[in-house]
């Protein structure tokens, strides 16, 4: 069965909307795929589906430009029989939003979500930052609220941006002396702003440890490989590169050669100024894929409208998905019925 390329060039398998932990609704990030040559966009939220009045919204749209898949984000846990611990992030797609297995483990982690954001302003508030789980939820619109709306709500303070600066000094002035901080830091500056709050303070390696809470349900990789694949859809790990220490090419080739996983994201994100390590890494795992006959899949991961601008303007990397839909579909492996293609 044969597919015809959309009209657009691009593609992202792989993004995030209010639902999760993004900062655009379907129709925002619809609409800036569209004036930016994305052809195929696919709604990967973590661990949520699109509810039934957000489904007929996607439905309405079903003749736009560019072309929307119904996806998930699972944030797993590594599976039961490896032995290095890692928290693989599993990407579903054309997966059917009512199924209710799904639908029941969304519910049990946005509440676990809600009870995590609400520890992380409590030890915001411990180390003097102005903000309120009224906040948080403020930001992210009534929907689930991720990481970048606590980042949202803290920088709506002024108290709170003068806060950051100052602990951007203390770590630039700890990371004269100390080889490792000072690689974190000067990676942290050449990103930008945007990404202060989490090298500072938001994330499981944070210059300053105590206020990150990580998530506080999972299920383990398999479990989410099922959950996926009995929704119809076809379950593709992650961002490889955040997890490659623990899970490397001999556990990769494992997972695809046992039939784990339906294949693996060989774009994913940005590749963080590292190209060579990012065309390594892809090379690796096309070469399994290839060997095992899986699929590949993969996207800018945006969580708002800047990132996938900026995927936009890269023509070679965003250039790499051109086709990559169209190859997924033309292997018979999956049905497009949650997609408008």
């Amino acid at each position: 069965m044969k597919f015809k390329e959309t009209t657009s060039k691009y593609q992202t398998l792989h993004s995030h909307t209010i639902v999760s932990d993004g900062l655009m609704s379907y129709k925002e990030v619809l609409e800036v795929c569209e004036s930016n040559n994305i052809g195929v966009v696919a709604f990967t939220d973590h661990d949520s589906v699109p509810k039934e009045s957000r489904v007929k919204e996607l439905v309405d749209r079903k003749n736009n430009k560019t072309k929307w898949i119904i996806g998930i984000e699972i944030s797993a846990d590594k599976p039961d029989d490896f032995d290095k611990k890692f928290t693989p992030h599993i990407v579903g797609l054309f997966v059917n939003p009512y199924d209710a297995n799904l639908l029941k483990h969304c519910k049990l982690a946005q509440e676990a979500r809600k009870e995590r954001m609400s520890r992380i302003v409590k030890n915001l508030n411990k180390i003097g930052f102005i903000v309120t789980e009224k906040d948080c939820l403020a930001a992210s619109k009534g929907e689930a609220v991720g990481s970048p709306h606590i980042v949202q709500a803290i920088k709506s303070k002024k108290e709170n941006i003068i806060l950051i600066e100052k602990l951007r000094v203390q770590m630039k002035r700890d990371a004269k002396d100390n080889k490792i901080l000072k690689e974190k830091y000067d990676k942290m500056i050449k990103r930008g702003v945007d990404q202060y709050p989490y090298v500072l303070f938001l994330s499981s390696d944070s210059y300053i440890q105590g206020i990150y809470v990580n998530y506080l349900y999972r299920i383990d990789l398999d479990t989410s490989v099922k959950l996926i694949r009995d929704a119809g859809g076809l379950a593709f790990f992650a961002h490889w590169f955040t997890e490659i220490e623990d899970c490397d090419a001999y556990l990769m080739e494992k997972l695809l050669k046992e039939n784990r996983i339906d294949g693996a994201e060989t774009i994913y994100g940005f590749y963080d100024n590292i190209k060579k390590d990012f065309i390594k890494q892809r090379e690796i795992l096309q070469s399994l894929i290839k060997k095992y006959n899986r699929l590949e899949s993969g996207g800018v991961d945006a969580h708002n409208k800047n990132q996938i601008e900026d995927f936009a303007k890269d023509e070679w990397y965003a250039g790499l998905t051109i086709g990559m839909t169209e190859r997924i579909l033309s292997s018979g492996k999956v049905d497009k019925k949650w997609s408008s293609l």
